[in-house]
């Protein structure tokens, strides 16, 4: 896990080798081991959590130990997340932290795919999760698969907290729901989907839709003109 983290680091040059980075945890196994790699790995580490208090005692508990555990300073951002979506309370960790400098998150492969599923059926499109945003934010963990993270704090005896309202998100209902099913259809179907996770398209849009359009049809044999030349028909 070490060596694959530090890879992606240095590939994408998100770090300076032995350089500071705030690691913005949840108390989760992905931030756990993001917190836990980057310190063997010879960064110089701060933990931040910002608490949104949404959970009532399961809030203050992994608050808690964020702090106790991991070392975490805390952001109290409750009135602020109060009817928040998902996206927004990311933005408030965002925005709460961005005098921190580098921040790292605990995004991985698992949550990629998460992303890329629910962009297809909410918008068309694949857009995945950046590596590096930039507003400094950077995700060290994207070639690692959540069950990495897991087993890595299993086999370093980590302690990690576990949310019990993910089933009940947007996110949790792919990452449970839809997810298992599509598996069922086909074993790589986690692997296919992040491969649509590139920032750049396979297709140019106006190809794209002429093609969409040709396989959507129903009226006979249907021809497009898809520029500089070439034409595809079907029927």
């Amino acid at each position: 896990m070490s060596s694959r983290v530090e890879a992606t680091i240095r590939r994408h040059e998100l770090i300076p080798s032995g350089g500071e980075v705030t690691c913005l945890v949840s108390g989760g196994a992905d931030s756990t081991c993001l917190w836990h790699v980057l310190g063997e790995l010879g960064y110089a580490v701060r933990a931040v959590h910002v608490d949104h208090g949404l959970r009532g005692a399961e809030s203050d508990a992994d608050a808690a130990f964020c702090r106790e555990v991991l070392g975490a300073e805390i952001v109290d951002r409750h009135a602020a997340s109060q009817g928040a979506t998902e996206a927004g309370l990311r933005a408030i960790r965002y925005s709460a932290t961005e005098s921190r400098g580098r921040r790292a998150t605990g995004h991985t492969a698992s949550d990629q795919v998460e992303t890329v599923l629910y962009r297809l059926v909410s918008s068309g499109g694949t857009r995945g999760i950046k590596v590096a945003r930039e507003d400094g934010v950077v995700r060290p963990l994207l070639d690692a698969w959540r069950e990495d993270t897991v087993g890595y704090c299993d086999e370093h005896l980590l302690a990690y907290r576990v949310d019990s309202t993910n089933v009940d998100t947007k996110r949790g209902l792919v990452r449970h729901e839809i997810l298992p099913l599509l598996r069922r259809l086909h074993p790589a179907a986690d692997r296919n989907l992040l491969a649509l996770a590139g920032e750049r398209p396979r297709l140019p849009r106006d190809f794209e839709d002429a093609l969409l359009s040709l396989l959507s049809s129903s009226d006979g044999t249907k021809h497009a003109d898809l520029g500089h030349g070439p034409c595809v028909s079907v029927g």
